[in-house]
């Protein structure tokens, strides 16, 4: 027969070991979860940002005298460039400009309603971590034809921000890089 006390000491570092285990996975939990939820907040507040970018650039010719479809200009967009910047550092924590991304995309139509060539503005040459999985372009389909015959311009923002790299420096890749697009119809 075992003896009571020997089996005891036997087991003796069994706690420490496992409480050590639990505690690395309960860490990595936590960071994991931490990185998850400041991405988050990240990413509704570019989905803001990029639906009120996109806004503004459908309506800049509703109070002016030219109701036609006018191209955008790199000042528009370097002027709503600064508005996205200005409003991301004052709800965004340590913002850093370094770390955002703009690229603003029209698709116009001539009379014929055939695409034009796809015109892709970066506000200042921002367009650091925005990579474009598909062209708006691509997207034609979401323009419709009005009653003239004519089809509406498409516009499309978007905006990327680097975040903390927490959970991802832990485990040896990259996950900071977080998007937001948003696409209209002009008039």
């Amino acid at each position: 027969m075992i003896n009571l006390a020997t089996k005891k000491r036997n087991q003796a570092g069994n706690f420490t070991v496992e409480f050590a285990i639990v505690g690395v996975v309960f860490a990595l939990l936590l960071v994991f979860t931490s990185d998850l939820v400041v991405k988050l907040a990240t990413h509704g507040k570019l989905d803001r940002m990029s639906f009120s970018a996109v806004s503004i650039l459908k309506e800049r010719t509703q109070f002016s005298s030219q109701h036609d479809i006018v191209p955008l200009t790199n000042i528009e967009v370097d002027n709503v460039y600064r508005v996205i910047e200005r409003s991301l550092a004052r709800t965004v924590g340590n913002f850093d400009e370094n770390k955002l991304g703009f690229v603003v995309e029209e698709q116009r139509f001539n009379s014929n309603a055939q695409a034009l060539p796809l015109s892709t503005l970066h506000a200042s040459m921002h367009s650091k971590g925005c990579t474009l999985k598909q062209s708006l372009h691509t997207m034609q389909n979401l323009s419709v034809k009005s009653s003239w015959g004519r089809r509406f311009t498409l516009y499309r923002v978007t905006v990327c921000y680097q975040t903390e790299n927490w959970f991802g420096d832990l485990v040896g890749n990259t996950f900071n890089s977080v998007s937001s697009s948003s696409v209209i119809m002009g008039r």
